[in-house]
């Protein structure tokens, strides 16, 4: 097993899913309690900090916290009431660049810098933006979460560290190996535990723990290995990489492959079988990409290139779907109250994969859309299924999609080309 400190088992990681923070008052409340924005929505303002792309936000009280993963990059708090600019955190000497959702650990902002080296996880006044401490150079799409006085994050050494959020003291380590591809995720934290998804090498004389790819449960106080999934991996050759974590009370839900995946959160357990997403592309049934996973009651929510798609927690069959156009590298999926908010073109005629190219089906060409351009937000009323409204805004680079939405009473945080937008 896996243990705390220094112990050097395995090297490089990935970790997984949305951050969660709980310092001081500032706890990102629960998507069901928030108010949705159920009419149409007008922008109240927008925020241009003089970058063209926002990474995912947090909320901190009255602040909301985004970064730049481009150009010059950069950490940003923006004031919610007024849209005024707070201050811009631009670390010297090392890359700007912050791509996930920053963490928030009493008065102190703690983000992953730097997408290419050099890097750093660096800690900010949340009053100021004035640097604290800096600590490990991150993973790239590493991400950091805190929980009771700890920073977690992967470093490109291939550790997994725990640090002292007040200070960035190394409190405990784990190693996993960095000879593999890395599977892009990031660390949850839930009563004490932390659920990542990490590489492993083969363990000498264990035919049953091949390298691989796992779902890792470590204690999040010593780092000590709780569980692992799957536990024996032959059946699954090279493990699972497990992606867009959605964790519940008892069980964690996320894409590995093709197929989703329910993990029961005490044991590691599977609590139903893998189910492989399949759908029409062009005439022929195919595996297909989801992502943009998401909870939404008793179902999650995902979305393909053909199709927006809610899976019965209890089995993960379909539960509902609605065809359409939808691009899975923007889905801008969230849920707020019993409203679902996605990007896309609902019941739309599905597009070629590759637009002035003739698919052929037995012999026959397959009749195909042109792709249409991304760029409409909408809401979906998740007990009728009913749309609620749609929104799109004109952009200097025209039909550019949002990025990722984060819900507030009443209304929305989004981004779009060189403005977070606030939709009320």
């Amino acid at each position: 097993m896996l243990t705390g400190r220094s112990r050097q088992c395995c090297a490089g990681i990935a970790i997984l899913g949305a951050v969660l923070f709980t310092g001081a008052g500032l706890a990102q409340p629960d998507p069901s309690s928030i108010r949705p924005l159920r009419t149409a929505p007008a922008e109240k303002f927008t925020v241009n900090a003089g970058v063209r792309d926002w990474g995912p936000a947090t909320i901190a009280g009255q602040t909301i916290l985004a970064g730049g993963p481009t150009g010059r990059g950069g950490l940003f708090a923006v004031d919610m009431l007024s849209g005024k600019l707070k201050w811009t955190a631009r670390p010297a000497s090392i890359n700007g660049s912050v791509s996930t959702p920053p963490a928030v650990s009493g008065n102190l902002v703690i983000a992953p810098f730097g997408a290419a080296n050099p890097g750093a996880v660096v800690a900010v006044s949340l009053a100021t933006g004035r640097e604290v401490w800096r600590g490990p150079d991150p993973a790239v799409g590493a991400a950091v979460a805190v929980h009771a006085g700890l920073a977690y994050v992967l470093s490109k050494d291939g550790n997994f560290y725990a640090l002292e959020a007040a200070t960035g003291r190394e409190v405990w380590k784990v190693a996993f190996t960095n000879k593999r591809a890395v599977c892009a995720s990031r660390p949850i934290v839930r009563d004490d535990t932390v659920y990542l998804t990490g590489s492993v090498g083969a363990t000498a004389g264990d035919d049953s723990q091949p390298a691989g790819d796992h779902l890792f449960a470590l204690d999040a106080k010593t780092g000590e290995e709780r569980w692992r999934y799957p536990g024996v991996v032959p059946q699954m050759r090279n493990g699972v990489c497990l992606q867009q974590p959605v964790v519940t009370a008892d069980t964690i839900f996320g894409v590995g492959g093709h197929s989703l995946h329910a993990v029961d959160r005490a044991t590691g357990r599977e609590r139903w079988k893998p189910v492989e997403v399949r759908r029409p592309v062009e005439g022929r049934d195919r595996s297909v990409e989801v992502q943009g996973l998401v909870d939404a009651g008793t179902v999650v929510v995902g979305m393909s290139s053909g199709f927006l798609i809610a899976f019965d927690k209890a089995s993960g069959q379909t539960a509902w779907e609605i065809p359409g156009q939808y691009k899975v590298s923007s889905p801008s999926t969230a849920v707020a109250g019993r409203v679902l908010y996605f990007q896309g073109h609902p019941g739309a005629s599905p597009a070629a994969e590759v637009q002035g190219w003739i698919q052929y089906s037995g012999g026959r060409p397959v009749v195909t859309a042109a792709a249409l351009p991304p760029g409409t937000l909408h809401a979906l009323d998740l007990d009728t299924r009913s749309i609620l409204w749609s929104f799109s805004r004109r952009t200097a680079e025209a039909n550019w999609p949002f990025g990722s939405v984060t819900p507030v009473d009443g209304g929305l945080w989004v981004d779009s080309y060189q403005a977070l937008v606030n939709l009320q």
